[in-house]
Parts: C-alpha cells; sequence; structure tokens
C-alpha cells in the first residue's frame, strides 16, 4: 500500500478515519479483505506471492497498513517480506503489544518500509531502514495526515499535499458524506506540474513522465498502478465502518466487509 490518508480526532462521530490506496504491479497476484487471523480475529487483504498483507484491521480496532520506502530498488533483495511484518502486528492486538513485537524487529532484514499502527486512541508510525538496527518509531497527532511511500507527511511529494487539502474539505461532514469524499480523493486522478515532480529515489532510474504519475492519487500507468482501496473508521474497541474495493478506486465498486468483522468479543 503507498497511500495512507489520516483523519485523527477530528471527525465530530469517530476518532480515527483512514483511506488508503494500495499501489502494485498489475501481475503480483493478490486477493481483496478476508479472514487474516482467527485471533485476534483480523481481516484485511492478501499477498499470494508471499502470503503476508499490506493493511489490516482487528475485530478490536486496531489497525495496521504499510506504505514501501521509494528508492528502496536500488538496495537488492531482502530476506524476509514486509507482509509478515503487517500480520504479526495484528496478532500482537494492541498498540503496546505493537511496540514490543517491534523492539526486537530487526529492521535492516527487510526491505524499507513505513509502518502505521494504532487505534482510536493512539496511532503511531514506524520506520523501517537497511541502514537501521532498530525501527525508528513516533506518535501521529491530531489533525489530517498522509503517509506516503516515505516518512509522514513528506513535503516533497506533491500528493501527500493534494490530499491533505482535498481530505480537509470533507473531514467534518457526516459519515456518509466523508465516506464518499474520501472515496473521491483516492480516486483523483491529478498529475503535479513538472516542476513539482520530486527526483527519483536513490538508486532508481526512473523516467520523469512515470514519476509524475506516481504523485497522482489514484495511478494508472500499462504495468503499475492503484490495485485496491479501502476506507476504515474506527471507534474505541471497536471497527464502525470498512469499505473495501478490490479495483482502483475511480472504477469500483465499493463494498461493505465490516460484517466479516463480527465475531466473539476478544
Amino acid at each position: 500500500m503507498c497511500t495512507i490518508i489520516i483523519l485523527r480526532h477530528i471527525h465530530p462521530e469517530w476518532p480515527l478515519v483512514l483511506a488508503a490506496n494500495r499501489d502494485e504491479f498489475y501481475a503480483r497476484p493478490a486477493t481483496g479483505p478476508q479472514v487474516l487471523l482467527e485471533s485476534p480475529l483480523a481481516v484485511g487483504g492478501r499477498d499470494e506471492e508471499r502470503g503476508g498483507t499490506w493493511m489490516g484491521v482487528t475485530h478490536g480496532g486496531l489497525f495496521v497498513g504499510l506504505t514501501n520506502q521509494r528508492g528502496e530498488r536500488g538496495q537488492g533483495p531482502a530476506p524476509r517480506s514486509r507482509g509478515e511484518v503487517v500480520l504479526k502486528a495484528l496478532q500482537a492486538g494492541s498498540v503496546d503489544a505493537v511496540d514490543r513485537y517491534l523492539d526486537s524487529l530487526p529492521g535492516d532484514e527487510f526491505m524499507p518500509f513505513n509502518l502505521l499502527y494504532g487505534d482510536a486512541q493512539r496511532l503511531r508510525v514506524a520506520y523501517a531502514r537497511r541502514t537501521d538496527r532498530q525501527l525508528r518509531r513516533e506518535d501521529v497527532p491530531p489533525g489530517v495526515h498522509v503517509l506516503p511511500n516515505d516518512v509522514l507527511n513528506a513535503p516533497e511529494l506533491p500528493k501527500v499535499e493534494r490530499a491533505r487539502l482535498l481530505t480537509t474539505e470533507v473531514a467534518k461532514k457526516p459519515w456518509p458524506e466523508l465516506a464518499e469524499g474520501l472515496k473521491a480523493v483516492l480516486a483523483d486522478p491529478t498529475l503535479p506540474t513538472e516542476e513539482l515532480i520530486p527526483p527519483p529515489g536513490a538508486g532508481e532510474d526512473l523516467p520523469r513522465d512515470f514519476l509524475q504519475r506516481l504523485q497522482a492519487l489514484c495511478i494508472h500507468t500499462p504495468l503499475y498502478g492503484t490495485r485496491s482501496s479501502a476506507v476504515v473508521a474506527l471507534a474505541p474497541g471497536r471497527v464502525g465502518h470498512y469499505l473495501a474495493s478490490d479495483t482502483p478506486p475511480c472504477q469500483g465498486p465499493w463494498k461493505d466487509v465490516t460484517g466479516l468483522l463480527t465475531g466473539p468479543t476478544e
């Protein structure tokens, strides 16, 4: 997943709302939201190539989502899959337990990534880099934020400011309008002007027109693009809404998969 939009303590009804796009090569097999874990009950998409996931949420309202770090291609293969990190964080079941898991996680054994994890009360982001043995972490403050393929609210990426601007316009609307507004944000195809295109990441040699297309919120290229999307609303101890699209958000259809999280109290 490459873009996660965060509304923390902004909406009058839902303390934490997340809207996310997963960008990936079209050839990589994946399936949409399903039960990933039985205890705690957790739902999310499945990467059929490596068996992990890019995003999930538990019955008790713990969200975990991962974005890749741009510039990774020049660093060579890593021995472990990033998808396992999301699964094990979901299995931990709470923010404190995820922190304990990350304390022992060797970040330099994975390709670089950014991990968002938390619930309606606490939200954190962790950064794994091949140059750092331990993951650096920070709390996410209240407000509208964006976690792209870089650090939180990366100022050099035009899509971050675009997402924050569009999201702020709908952030306090009643849930049905907010949900539709966030779907529209995720489907936004706007490209930045040429002077705003960021340079390629370290070790990458990508053409400028491709770099420009990567700065759309909904990405379309011949081989790579936005594959699926999700909108999640959390309250303390529960998931209020989980909406998902297994196709680009500009195409739909969207479905309500909240019922997959119905199960015994953890």
